[in-house]
């Protein structure tokens, strides 16, 4: 299945014309015909499952199983010519991801995870590798991963989050962006990652892959559960590192009983 999609989306990386969905964000034919050939394995083989993706919308349902994709994640990055994009599919059972995956195709490497089983990378030639989180590193020794300043202080249309305090705090900001920074923090490469904005289909395959390295998520607001449904991500090593993350960027009125 993503052989099939990576035919495409390799097909067409560095030479795609750059179209623009009503919300201003970037899309390709490469983004459109990706997500139509996942859909058509899902359909062939699991008929019965709900799916939703980025492109061609559908249904989250929250009893059941639904599957979540984005065949592009990181469109930015992937009309610049840049390798730091991938693929995510994830499985959702009862409202809650199961099984993700996290697929960079320019560079041939797939961290994957089902709940109890471990995070796993596999590369092309060699046998798949469990992975896990970095030691426990305090907030101020951490190197943390950022996509965009969206829905934050820092942006043109100013949002809740405070993000203009978070780079005083730690050791270093690295602007990775996107599915890339949480397969990183899956190896234990980076501290955390966090994305102030985001769609269900970004989070889906997220969640098991970091848990099932030994990571802690949440949304930015500190909520733990029901993530699929939030708008916002954290990804750490540990929970305490993620509870100073979340304390450093949520709107100063904000409770912290959720964390």
């Amino acid at each position: 299945m993503l052989a099939a999609s990576d035919a495409i989306v390799l097909k067409h990386f560095r030479r795609a014309q750059i179209h623009h969905k009503a919300d201003g964000s970037e899309v390709t034919v490469a983004d459109r015909g990706a997500e139509r050939v996942l859909r058509r394995h899902l359909a062939q083989h699991f008929p019965q499952d709900a799916v939703l993706g980025e492109e061609y919308g559908g249904t989250l349902t929250r009893s059941g199983r639904c599957w979540l994709m984005d065949p592009i994640d990181g469109t930015a990055s992937y009309v610049l010519g840049l390798p730091h994009f991938g693929t995510l599919l994830s499985l959702i059972e009862d409202g809650e991801p199961v099984f993700g995956v996290i697929h960079l195709p320019a560079l041939s490497e797939t961290t994957y995870a089902a709940n109890g089983h471990g995070c796993w990378l596999s590369r092309p030639n060699k046998k798949p590798t469990r992975v896990s989180v970095a030691q426990a590193t305090p907030l101020a020794r951490a190197q943390v991963g950022l996509t965009s300043f969206k829905a934050s202080d820092m942006a043109r249309k100013r949002g809740p989050w405070r993000l203009s305090r978070l780079p005083a705090q730690i050791d270093r900001l690295r602007p990775i962006g996107d599915c890339v920074q949480y397969a990183v923090v899956c190896r234990g490469l980076l501290d955390a990652a966090i994305d102030p904005l985001m769609h269900p289909w970004d989070i889906g395959a997220l969640v098991p892959c970091v848990r099932e390295a030994g990571g802690s998520v949440s949304d930015l607001a500190g909520h733990t559960t029901h993530l699929i449904e939030r708008s916002s991500f954290v990804a750490a090593s540990t929970e305490t590192l993620r509870r100073a993350i979340v304390n450093q960027v949520k709107p100063r009125a904000q409770s912290t009983k959720n964390q």
